[in-house]
């Protein structure tokens, strides 16, 4: 298509000198999509196959033509440039279009005569701006633009300043949001040039010698005193900072030579140096040597804490973990409450004494500690960083964070960090996998990946806490093949993965057999095995026979719960045979006491059990006591205590406080299983229980089977 488009003969006649072409970026149709439907370039003839003369004619025209490759060739307006570099022009490319119509030059033209009427310029002023003119307009059209960039004419080889005045008359410019200039040096005020832009003021940097930052309106690399002391000092290598070529005195650098005494004093500060600022006044006089540290008293080291406090706004040139513990090895023999603080930590301090106070936590003067220690050391102007926080507490067992960050960040003054509020059993799970062989890694962060819900196909993503148990049981059979000098899962067998749960037995091996068929299956869905070599390898009953529980120990079950917390979960689990892992994730706005009804969320589903009277009259106590204990409560889960009730994050009570408060002897699985086996023995209905206790059918069955085994025996035939 391109060589019929561009009459390209020595590509159509096949040459051997040919050069190679630029191939155009097709945008549906660039060349009308006719050259697809064209009779081809070479046709049959009585002595085989030739090229038309006519293309014969068009080769002798292009190599009678002068030669050169095209200059700012014309390209379709409007058209954007994938690529945009610096054009080179110099006076062979003005002479190159001498002669050339260029869009746009009459109007310039009528421009350029009457600047030089109104400024009273010279013809040969007129001729030169005129060869600059042109050549921006050429530089336009080669760029496919309506109006020409002003950033464009910094390619012009001179006069871009009156360039740009004539194509922003003619409005042919499309000028910066700024007046840009283009001359290099300092270019006086002409006639036509009024108001000249300015040129960009430099930057701050530092200084070459003593690093100093300097501000951004002095000129040079180095700060004055630098430059005085580089003029009366030979130049070596600095005996302190062994830095080379800088001007000396007595071995040492300018900046190195104050540190003397300290040097003396210490010799853990020897190469270290203040970060200096060259401002434009200073004392007088000779610079002063920095004195060596005289051991202070606490007042004194308290009015020197208070004077190194961050102002508000002020930043930190870098960022690094801060180390607490000489702090804390200052303050261990001190109290909290003698510590100076200014007026803003004060007043912060005082309100979460009141705010905490009020909460009735008797862990509150461990965030009042926390807190007193965090403003008097860094001040109450700036935001504190979550770490520090977190750094802080770790130190000492009289210190706590969570509270004092939830506290902080309610009032803007906490700088998160991201990696405190990840997952713990996904740092687990990323510090696992970091240990493996890369190849093994990649296979194994794949398995992870899929399990999330991130594979080849959508399914309901895992949670990590389940993937780390899988990934337990994985981690010693992947380090013994490893070990064995296996590199991927793809050398894995199916003799591997039979001899690896050979030596277990009971849960440990049903768990390890899961977990491998869990992992080459997501191999084999994202393709990386051929087979899956645990395919036909035994999992084994994953359900027991359910238990009952003796009828003398539920007798006295409700009389030995002896908290309102305990009662409710007793009867939610004996009567209405809830699972224990769903009552942490019970919410108070699905318990519906006036219709006696409540909706448990089992991810996209619902069950609703209706409740009897008799668990009514639990939970109405327990919401009666909750609001009574704890009357400022926002947590939204209808199960709390005295670490969740008050909780701004409003997590979920744990697991090990919900058997806490059940009686010594029984499990909330226990008594779950009692109740779905009573019902089974009852009624027989395998559908009745999936409605009353919202089970699947294979768990119904399974529990119909084990109280009627009568019922479901396959009998011979």
């Amino acid at each position: 298509m391109a060589i019929r488009a561009e009459d390209d003969a020595e590509w159509a006649l096949g040459l051997q000198e040919a050069r190679p072409r630029p191939v155009q970026l097709i945008v549906g149709g660039m060349y009308g999509d006719r050259s697809a439907d064209a009779r081809p370039l070479r046709r049959p003839t009585k002595t085989g196959l030739k090229v038309g003369q006519g293309w014969w004619i068009k080769f002798r025209r292009q190599r009678a033509a002068p030669g050169g490759p095209p200059v700012l060739q014309q390209q379709v307006c409007g058209q954007l440039a994938l690529f945009t570099v610096p054009r080179v022009l110099t006076d062979a490319t003005v002479s190159a279009i001498v002669g050339r119509p260029v869009a746009g030059w009459e109007q310039c033209r009528l421009v350029i005569e009457v600047m030089a009427a109104e400024h009273g310029m010279s013809v040969g002023w007129q001729r030169a701006i005129a060869e600059m003119v042109r050549l921006a307009l050429a530089v336009r059209e080669a760029e496919g633009a309506v109006r020409l960039p002003e950033s464009m004419l910094r390619d012009l080889p001179s006069n871009g300043d009156a360039v740009r005045l004539v194509l922003l008359r003619a409005g042919l410019l499309d000028p910066a949001p700024q007046p840009m200039r283009f001359s290099t040096t300092n270019q006086p005020t002409t006639t036509y040039i009024t108001a000249p832009a300015p040129l960009p003021p430099p930057a701050p940097r530092s200084c070459r010698d003593c690093h100093s930052w300097m501000a951004g309106d002095k000129r040079g690399f180095r700060c004055t005193p630098c430059r005085h002391w580089r003029e009366l000092h030979p130049v070596g290598r600095c005996g302190r900072c062994r830095r080379e070529e800088l001007p000396l005195r007595g071995g040492r650098c300018r900046t190195c030579r104050l540190y003397r005494h300290l040097d003396d004093g210490g010799p853990a500060a020897a190469g270290a140096a203040q970060l200096v600022i060259d401002l434009p006044h200073g004392v007088p006089g000779q610079a002063q040597l920095v004195p060596v540290a005289e051991p202070a008293s606490s007042e004194d080291e308290d009015e020197a804490v208070l004077s190194l406090h961050a102002a508000r706004g002020q930043e930190p040139l870098f960022e690094m973990r801060r180390d607490w513990s000489p702090v804390m090895a200052r303050l261990r023999r001190r109290s909290y409450r003698d510590l100076t603080l200014t007026g803003a930590a004060r007043a912060l301090t005082e309100e979460l004494d009141r705010l905490r106070r009020g909460q009735q936590d008797p862990a509150y003067r461990k965030d009042i500690r926390t807190l007193t220690i965090l403003v008097y050391w860094l001040g109450a102007e700036t935001a504190f960083r979550e770490r520090d926080v977190h750094d802080l507490a770790l130190l000492d067992p009289n210190l706590a964070a969570k509270r004092v960050c939830q506290f902080l960040a309610a009032r803007g003054l906490l700088a998160e960090d991201r990696e405190l509020h990840r997952d713990a059993d996904q740092v687990w799970v990323e510090a696992t996998i970091a240990t493996m062989p890369p190849t093994v890694a990649d296979e194994v962060s794949l398995w992870v990946k899929v399990l999330r819900g991130q594979g080849r196909r959508e399914h309901e993503a895992r949670s990590y806490d389940g993937i780390r148990r899988y990934l337990a049981s994985l981690q010693p059979v992947l380090a013994a093949w490893t070990r064995s000098g296996i590199t991927t899962l793809r050398q894995i067998t199916s003799d591997h993965a039979t001899t690896a749960v050979d030596d277990l037995t009971g849960s440990a091996r049903r768990q390890l057999a899961i977990s491998l068929r869990s992992l080459f299956r997501a191999l084999r869905q994202e393709r990386v095995v051929f087979r899956d070599p645990t395919r036909n390898l035994p999992v084994g009953d994953l359900k027991g026979i359910p238990k009952s529980v003796p009828s003398d120990l539920l007798a006295t079950l409700l009389d030995r719960a002896t908290t309102p917390l305990g009662r409710l979960v007793v009867a939610l689990t004996a009567v209405h045979a809830l699972p224990g892992h769903e009552m942490p994730t019970l919410l108070t706005c699905d318990l519906d006491l006036a219709h006696g009804t409540l909706e448990a969320r089992r991810g996209l589903l619902r069950h609703t059990p209706y409740i009897e009277e008799f668990t009514h009259g639990l939970a109405a106590e327990w919401l009666t006591y909750r609001h009574r204990r704890w009357p400022a409560s926002t947590n939204p889960h209808l199960l709390v205590s005295q670490r969740t009730a008050l909780d701004p994050d409003h997590p979920p009570v744990s697991m090990t406080m919900l058997h806490r408060h059940l009686p010594k002897g029984f499990t909330l699985d226990g008594l779950r299983q009692d109740r779905i086996l009573n019902e089974a023995l009852e009624t027989g209905d395998p559908l009745k229980l999936m409605r009353l206790f919202g089970i699947t059918e294979k768990t119904a069955m399974h529990y119909v089977t084990t109280a009627h085994p009568e019922r479901t025996a396959k009998l011979p035939r």
